[in-house]
């Protein structure tokens, strides 16, 4: 009998830790960005390498080290899942990755440029989400 409630409690503990990863996991949990880098202190007016198709979700700002950075990060990243979103996905399947999301953006960021594929579309998506995240990252330190 005290077998069986062992097992019990080991499944329930196991259940409610998958549950808790679930929710972050959906949630889109972030890690924060660091205001001493995320805060636009000035205009940017050197060209970046793409504008990332233009638009307000993309307006680029400088942060106090100089940095390009997105004046609002959490619509960049929104913007960028719905332009990219053939990229996002390719990149997904080919390099094993869990979906996109704002804890994982690195590795995105990291094998986007690596992706050879014979689709010029799909290239250019994965060369942007590499530029992309690029200035992201500056959002960080």
């Amino acid at each position: 009998m005290k077998l069986k409630r062992k097992s019990i409690l080991v499944i329930v503990v196991a259940l409610v830790i998958i549950g808790i990863a679930a929710i972050m996991y959906y949630n889109k949990a972030s890690i924060p960005s660091n205001p001493k880098y995320s805060k636009v202190v000035g205009e940017y007016s050197s060209s970046l390498a793409t504008d990332f198709g233009g638009g307000k979700a993309y307006a680029i700002g400088v942060n106090s080290k100089g940095m390009p950075v997105f004046k609002n990060l959490d619509e960049a990243f929104s913007q960028a899942l719905i332009d990219y979103k053939d990229g996002f996905a390719t990149i997904q399947r080919e390099c094993f990755l869990l979906p996109i999301n704002k804890l994982n953006w690195r590795e995105y960021g990291i094998y986007g440029w690596q992706i050879e594929t014979e689709d010029e579309n799909i290239q250019t998506q994965c060369m942007r989400i590499s530029q992309f995240f690029d200035v992201y990252e500056n959002s960080f330190g």
